[in-house]
């Protein structure tokens, strides 16, 4: 028999026992998640908002490498929404001067784990050396296949689905002759499958502006773990949710 590709995971600790409730034939192909509540986490702890960033960092590392691990196919994580240039100052400074310097660190990740990473978004705003970097990050990684990881970095929904059809107007695409698949292949997710399954976390109840166009059949999760606190037992336990719905797309 096999290992399980989570069999790290102790005998009797709630990762192994969740483990042994996934089926590995019917995972989900693509996970998207809204990693909120980084703020009040820090807040809870009486520490500076930038500590809660931190520790989300961290959060985001071993729930990819879980995913990974587990078998996922395709991750997308909503890193920076284009409505978040309206926090001060200080704290979009910090988030950018971390991302720069987890991808100096995560490299590792990404080539020990086979990750491709691809950045969405509209990137002409975010500072210049992140620019570079993540430009760097995107070309090394072309070649992995075990997964994908979408950072959704200054992203909106709605700014995206302008986008795309500006793109189709500029293609000259006839009128006519333009459907959904049109509009698939001209978002930043046209490699990608549709989400099969959009996490958020924190307790809000919402999308904000997330992938609006590729979650019409998602099924969605909503947790009111706060992100930092979001490790792999808690990804499990969504899997194990996941696994327990019956998807019908409108069929009987």
């Amino acid at each position: 028999m096999v290992d399980h590709p989570l069999a790290c995971f102790p005998p009797g600790s709630e990762e192994h026992t969740l483990i042994g409730r996934i089926d590995l034939r019917r995972l989900p192909v693509h996970v998207a998640i809204t990693m909120d509540g980084n703020g009040r986490w820090a807040k809870q702890k009486n520490l500076e908002r930038n500590a809660g960033h931190s520790a989300g960092a961290e959060a985001a590392r071993e729930v990819t490498e879980t995913a990974a691990r587990l078998g996922i196919r395709y991750l997308t994580l909503f890193t920076f929404s284009s409505e978040n240039w309206k926090r001060p100052a200080q704290e979009v400074r910090f988030l950018m001067d971390m991302l720069y310097e987890n991808l100096l660190k995560r490299q590792s990740l990404l080539k020990e784990n086979d990750i491709r990473l691809k950045v969405i978004g509209d990137n002409d705003r975010l500072p210049a050396r992140l620019r570079r970097k993540l430009g760097e990050a995107e070309e090394n990684s072309r070649a992995h296949r075990r997964m994908q990881v979408n950072l959704a970095l200054n992203y909106g929904a709605r700014r995206e689905i302008v986008r795309a059809v500006r793109s189709i107007v500029a293609a000259g695409i006839d009128a006519g002759k333009i459907d959904e698949e049109t509009v698939a292949r001209h978002l930043y997710t046209a490699d990608c499958p549709d989400p099969d399954l959009l996490i958020r976390t924190s307790g809000e109840l919402r999308v904000s502006n997330f992938l609006l166009y590729q979650i019409a059949y998602s099924e969605l999760y909503f947790t009111p773990t706060l992100w930092p606190d979001f490790r792999a037992r808690e990804f499990l336990q969504a899997i194990v949710d996941y696994q327990g719905r019956e998807r019908r797309f409108g069929k009987i």
